[in-house]
């Protein structure tokens, strides 16, 4: 078990960010031209990717770049409000005791990272990794496998989007999926991931199997 190498996502699998990330969509949307999410939406919105959602607001492709780095820049400034999904400071520090490497791999930056675990008190994690790839996540993740020399037979990563599923597949490493964030149970089964869990309690057993 010591061997093995858990690699978390951040946003939505950590972070209770959902509603804050959708309260930021809003604010851009004016600016970039795109359509807000209104209240009744955001439940239904979790059925889809992250590529359905963009053509569902009509966000404009090429400006999607700008409009992360703004939306990241929001982010910063409101960090100290963000919760941690309820549950998991007990489950991280559990399974660290258990003796996993564990990391993050996220699109959102690093110091926001580090800011939200100090907050929480969750010291626990071997290395923290931000990339920029939004489409194209796996690259970042095999990198860091290779830097790392991991064994990839060894290594789960955890998130809770469709792409995060997609991209654990393409760089041939276990996927477990997590139904709390920003895509529903409905959409992460259409991904098939390798495994798939409700609630942060279930992941201590799911881990081991």
């Amino acid at each position: 078990m010591a061997d093995d190498i858990l690699i978390f996502d951040f946003d939505g699998t950590i972070a209770d960010t959902h509603h804050y990330i959708v309260r930021i969509s809003n604010i851009l949307a004016p600016e970039y031209g795109y359509k807000t999410i209104a209240d009744n939406e955001i439940e239904q919105l979790r059925d889809k990717s992250a590529r359905e959602m963009i053509s569902h607001l009509s966000v404009p492709v090429l400006k999607i770049p700008a409009i992360l780095a703004h939306a990241k820049r929001i982010f910063h400034d409101g960090i100290d409000e963000i919760k941690l999904i309820a549950g998991m400071h007990d489950v991280l520090h559990d399974l660290h005791r258990l003796g996993y490497t564990m990391g993050i791999v996220s699109s959102n930056m690093e110091k926001n990272i580090i800011r939200f675990l100090q907050n929480h008190d969750i010291h626990i994690f071997d290395f923290i990794h931000s990339t920029t790839k939004i489409w194209s996540k796996h690259h970042s993740i095999s990198k860091l496998i290779r830097a790392k020399k991991f064994d990839r037979t060894a290594v789960t990563y955890i998130g809770d989007e469709t792409r995060d599923i997609t991209a654990a597949r393409k760089c041939g490493i276990r996927s477990l999926a997590v139904t709390w964030g920003y895509n529903s149970e409905k959409a992460l089964s259409c991904v098939n991931p390798d495994i798939l869990v409700h609630t942060p309690a279930e992941l201590t057993v799911a881990v081991k199997i």
